[in-house]
């Protein structure tokens, strides 16, 4: 969900900058931008829901472009609304909303492309496929699109050619999607073990469990059974931090706002000891170092990996 752009079209946008805040199932989090340009074209409005992984959202051009004009590619525009229910269409198959990239050959890997990049790749011929992407997040950067450029006039590379289609087979005519599954906002991730058969009616169906998430069933469950808890809230002003996490992006420092809370954190467990302690039973027990447990979404459910003695450790580290 796109709830809320911080740059308007028309505005110069630098290496680092806040884009747009999304939603995700877990957190509200910013979409930073990854060059130096002006925002030329808003495409997906503030308020829009359910805003398919990977789908178009805005355009950017090189600073001095002409961001007035500049036009949406045909194959991708603005979503959908999701207010309202869709009716089923005559056309076999939904349109995907999908990063800008022109003449798509299948079989060949997609990059998300900066405006520069596509422009530089688009006047000497080349595809981002014959290239490595080293931009945050996957994506295609002008400097990658130049060593392309390199590899060519070096000869180490030749023009892409888009390579026909094969024909298409006539087919037996599709049933209509109207009673197919629901649409979902994200690719599915293919689930870690088969569920079990179904039992006699009235009874429950028992699904296999992996280790890990056994392990995490288990921890969490001790965790909040055995642990007296205490909660607190606070809102704290982030201004000087992402005023420094922008000048660390642009010396090529890539560190997220996660960083700087863990280390806020381990700091103030090493300036207040009496918080920094365990509970055995009896009475707490103060520690004499700080470790740090963090929580990561993986495709084999979450992992808690542990961060040692982070009081000690850079923002980087």
């Amino acid at each position: 969900n796109i709830v809320k752009w911080l740059k308007k079209e028309g505005e110069a946008v630098s290496a680092g900058d806040a884009l747009c805040e999304i939603e995700t199932d877990k957190a509200v989090v910013t979409l930073d931008s990854s060059e130096d340009g002006i925002l030329a074209k808003i495409v997906v409005e503030e308020g829009s829901k359910n805003i398919r992984l990977g789908s178009l959202i805005g355009l950017l051009v090189e600073e001095g472009g002409d961001w007035k004009h500049v036009e949406i590619p045909k194959d991708v525009g603005p979503p959908p609304a999701t207010s309202k229910p869709s009716v089923p269409q005559p056309s076999p198959e939904p349109q995907i909303s999908a990063p800008v990239k022109k003449d798509h050959t299948p079989g060949k890997l997609q990059f998300r492309l900066s405006p520069a990049a596509r422009n530089i790749l688009e006047k000497h011929a080349l595809d981002a496929s014959q290239g490595t992407a080293t931009g945050p997040r996957g994506i295609f950067t002008k400097e990658d699109a130049l060593k392309l450029v390199q590899l060519k006039q070096m000869g180490k590379i030749t023009e892409s050619r888009p390579t026909p289609a094969p024909p298409i087979a006539p087919t037996a005519p599709v049933p209509s999607q109207a009673t197919a599954g629901p649409s979902y906002p994200r690719p599915m991730i293919p689930p870690v073990s088969t569920p079990g058969q179904p039992n006699a009616a009235g009874t429950f169906t028992e699904i296999p469990a992996s280790n890990i998430r056994r392990v995490i069933a288990k921890r969490l469950t001790e965790s909040k059974s055995t642990v007296p808890h205490a909660y607190a809230t606070a809102d704290c002003d982030l201004g000087a931090v992402l005023k420094v996490r922008q000048n660390l992006v642009k010396d090529d420092i890539k560190v997220s706002v996660n960083d700087f809370i863990i280390k806020a954190a381990a700091v103030t467990l090493k300036q207040m000891p009496s918080v920094n302690v365990s509970w055995d039973g009896e009475g707490p027990k103060q520690l004499p170092f700080i470790d740090i447990s963090v929580a990561v979404a993986t495709d084999k459910g979450l992992i808690t990996p542990i961060i040692k003695d982070a009081a000690a450790k850079g923002i980087q580290e």
